[in-house]
């Protein structure tokens, strides 16, 4: 699991891919920047800062960036075009006092001119020793003479330095008497470093020996300013982290750039900024932040001193989707929902978790593992081979889910049972690790004492769960059975396959339901997000609670992939989308040959009832034991579309509105509103306050108008 540590190794903010491969560690996003907008001054003034000598970089630098640069565009030439149309070239002079140090530059090759330039417009007082009459070393080999003492006398006219031709030296010590310090330009031959000897030895061509140059300039810098050396730094360059763009369209060069082509090769530029999760994520698009910003916060968070810090940012550690999107994209394999994951467990043990943000979800999974819900059925008096485990949401989607395909794999394989029950991810999303360790332990202990069979799931989070927590236990999909032969009514021609965000990297299952929807006539159109970049519906993670904004927004998102109906096999992504007008359907509809695309999605009142419904029927077919629901039956809601679609909306059952109403009655605590008329009353379960508006109804039944929660506590005073 990622942590928070590991935020050090982000790409985002660091040098583009060009940048990293620049001898001059060019600032290459700016100098494009001032291109773009025409403004060839400042470009060439950034350009000659890096380089000292633009005019011989630009000829003779064989200019990395542009192969590492994902638009292939033409560096060198916009760098030449900066050079050309430049109003005026002319270096400024620094007014600095004078620091009163000599220094020794030994070698005019262009490395120890550039070092020698920058002290000199420092104002230090430079010698520079060569051997031969001229300086400029191997670079006269590779361009007119001209051209050279042209630039060397343009950019020492305000950066003046004695020059002594002719001057072997053969004992650099010697000089160290005599100078402040010394550097010992690369092809010179002298290697001696230590004390105020500074040297680097031999440099592969010209453009190395020159930012070897510069860079020896800021090491000697700082030691004539503070007398000591300065500490090596690590060298090692981030390798390109954006590919190329294949068939990327770039301009045929046909002499130079006009000022207008100019710009319109810069404006190809797309400023390499790895921002991929970002770019992936709705959560860190709504809150705006990188990935280093994140985890600032998450410090902040999971360090709380509550005389001095706030929680930065409880609100995204508790609206991850735990999808896993972020890792799957990152160039270096950052998780940030494992981080956000910790820190939710972190703050729980801690006892800074709001408990409320998982009230219903953690509910929701008792009751599905309690006796209303949950199922164990196992073929009397023989091994059991397979055990088929729908998870906790299929059947509240639609019963038929559950039992139709159970009798579909009870006549397609040999000794098939049923385990109905959740895997337990709500209590690993809360951060509850205790709870969570629980479930997964009941859940092995059934699968030992069933003998060890093949799980069959349709769930892709209940196998992402199994997969990754209880490996030992042998399981796949119901979809790539091969006797699996769909029904399918083919009531539609034309689908999209959303991939839920559990299936990622799972290509076996996500070929499986294409081939099941092909054997039904559908034809599929491709989502963009799909497959290994498949995205989340925004149930994982319990978001909805935290985060209601980014959950509409990240469904609406979804939703706005293509105006297709959506194909899922996830029953959660389903109902989402079905609840947002989204024609859908699951793959078990054409598996089965039931529902259309436009089947509403249950409320959560429904859910529950669905469930309570399937284990009745389950027992009654199979001869199993059978509880009967544990809440206030006497009480009748009556309860318009308007109003239940607002509770389902809220995540308030109707059966907790029973028990806040039935106690209400036996305490004769109630609210009455004196322009309408109706009840108000309220009652905690667990740790949310439950708010009841209704009236009584002459047949004895309730009229709920409105209901809503919060985490306060309602305290009542004896008078």
């Amino acid at each position: 699991m990622s942590d928070i540590q590991d935020f050090d190794r982000c790409l985002h903010g660091k040098a583009a891919p060009c940048a990293s491969v620049c001898p001059f560690s060019l600032d290459v996003r700016e100098l494009v920047s001032k291109l773009q907008r025409g403004s060839f001054g400042p470009a060439y003034n950034l350009y000659r800062n890096a380089v000292a000598f633009p005019e011989l970089a630009a000829r003779l630098c064989p200019a990395p960036c542009a192969a590492a640069c994902a638009q292939h565009l033409h560096m060198r030439e916009l760098e030449k075009a900066a050079i050309a149309y430049n109003r005026s070239r002319e270096p400024a002079r620094l007014s600095v006092p004078e620091p009163g140090k000599r220094v020794a530059v030994v070698g005019a090759s262009l490395g120890g001119l550039a070092c020698a330039l920058r002290l000199a417009q420092r104002r230090y007082d430079v010698t520079i020793f060569e051997a031969e009459d001229l300086p400029g070393g191997s670079v006269r080999k590779l361009l007119p003479w001209d051209v050279i003492a042209q630039e060397l006398r343009l950019q020492f006219q305000n950066a003046p330095c004695r020059y002594m031709p002719r001057t072997r030296i053969t004992a650099p010590e010697a000089l160290a008497q005599q100078f402040d310090a010394v550097y010992l330009a690369p092809g010179t031959g002298f290697s001696e470093e230590g004390g105020n000897l500074f040297s680097d030895g031999e440099c592969q061509d010209a453009i190395t020996g020159l930012a070897a140059g510069l860079k020896a300039y800021q090491t000697i810098l700082w030691y004539l300013q503070t007398g000591t050396r300065k500490t090596e730094e690590s060298s090692a360059r981030p390798a390109s982290i954006f590919p190329s763009v294949a068939g990327a369209a770039i301009p045929e060069l046909a002499g130079e750039y006009t000022k207008a082509e100019v710009r319109q090769e810069a404006i190809r530029c797309t400023k390499c900024n790895c921002q991929l999760c970002i770019d992936n994520c709705v959560l860190l698009q709504q809150y705006g932040q990188s990935p280093l910003d994140l985890a600032r916060d998450v410090g902040v968070s999971t360090n709380l001193f509550h005389e001095t810090q706030g929680h930065a940012a409880m609100r995204e550690i508790g609206s991850c989707t735990d999808c896993g999107l972020c890792a799957q994209v990152c160039p270096v394999g950052i998780d940030i929902g494992a981080v956000l994951l910790k820190a939710r467990q972190t703050l729980l043990d801690k006892g800074e978790l709001p408990q409320a943000h998982h009230e219903y979800w953690l509910r929701d999974m008792a009751f599905a593992n309690g006796p209303e819900a949950s199922v164990c059925h196992l073929p009397q008096g023989k091994p059991c081979e397979y055990l088929f485990f729908p998870g906790c949401q299929s059947g509240g989607s639609d019963s038929r889910y559950v039992s139709m395909t159970y009798e579909r794999l009870r006549s397609m394989l040999p000794n098939v049972g049923l385990l109905l029950r959740c895997c337990g991810a709500p209590a690993l999303w809360a951060g509850d690790k205790a709870l969570f360790q629980q479930s997964l332990k009941q859940i092995r202990d059934i699968w030992l004492g069933a003998g060890k069979p093949v799980l069959i799931l349709t769930c892709p989070s209940c196998l992402r769960t199994f997969r990754t927590y209880l490996p030992e236990i042998p399981s796949q999909t119901l979809y790539e059975l091969p006797q699996l032969k769909p029904a399918g009514i083919g009531s539609y021609e034309s689908a999209s396959v959303f991939d839920p965000c559990a299936s990622r990297g799972n290509e076996a299952l996500q070929q499986a339901v294409r081939r099941i929807a092909q054997a039904c006539g559908v034809e599929l159109k491709p989502l963009q997000a799909s497959e290994d970049t498949a995205q989340c519906c925004s149930w994982g993670g319990h978001g909805y609670c935290v985060n209601p904004l980014f959950v509409n927004q990240q469904v609406k998102q979804q939703i706005a992939q293509s105006g297709e109906p959506y194909l899922c096999y996830c029953v959660n992504c389903r109902d989402i989308f079905a609840a947002r007008g989204k024609p859908c359907r699951h793959i078990l509809d054409d598996i089965l040959g039931i529902n259309g695309a436009s089947r509403p999605s249950p409320t959560v009142t429904q859910r529950r009832e669905n469930r309570r419904n399937l284990k009745k029927e389950l027992a009654s077919r199979y001869g199993l034991p059978l509880e009967t629901a544990k809440v206030d039956t006497n009480i009748t809601l009556h309860i318009n579309p308007a109003v239940a679609e607002k509770l389902s909306a809220d995540l308030i059952l109707e059966e907790d509105l029973c028990r806040v109403i039935a106690s209400s009655e036996s305490s004769g605590r109630l609210l009455i509103n004196a322009q309408t008329g109706h009840l108000a009353a309220h009652r905690k379960i667990g740790y949310l306050t439950y708010w009841v508006e209704f009236s009584r109804r002459n047949d004895g039944g309730y009229e709920i108008h409105n209901a809503y929660t919060h985490r306060m506590t309602i305290k009542h005073e004896e008078m």
